[in-house]
């Protein structure tokens, strides 16, 4: 009795069709385009064509530049922690970067307060640099 109800269920649906079931679990998906990737933790989020665009035009560059420099909020307030208690070169060894990285990662993702630092910090560098010479 068994073997009879699997083969009316078999004949109520079409070969095709489960063929056609099967390939709709496979399409062929493409990555959003759109999505911007913290340059830290590596977490990816979707996002759209004007939020990146505004948030370029606004730091002077172009989308997939400020994407490029791209931190996640969270990351964001624990690197502004990090530089605030440490400062600008310890946060660069820490996170294995440049200075001019880390300053456009704040500058980029952040409200501008740092970069007041970052001026600073540059100005000190200057100034230990004309001491030692």
């Amino acid at each position: 009795m068994v073997k009879v109800m699997s083969i009316i269920i078999m004949i109520a649906v079409p070969p095709n069709r489960i063929y056609n079931n099967c390939m709709m679990n496979k399409t062929n998906k493409k990555k959003s385009p759109n999505r911007i990737k913290c340059q830290i933790t590596g977490i990816e989020r979707l996002s759209n064509k004007t939020y990146l665009a505004n948030k370029g035009e606004k730091n002077g560059v172009t989308g997939n530049v400020w994407a490029s420099f791209y931190v996640s909020k969270p990351a964001y307030k624990e690197l502004v922690e990090y530089v605030s208690d440490f400062g600008f070169k310890s946060a660069c060894e820490k996170y294995e970067i440049d200075n001019e990285r880390l300053k456009k990662w704040l500058r980029y993702n952040g409200r501008g307060g740092f970069v007041k630092i970052a001026k600073k910090a540059e100005k000190e560098i200057a100034e230990n640099v004309a001491l030692a010479a």
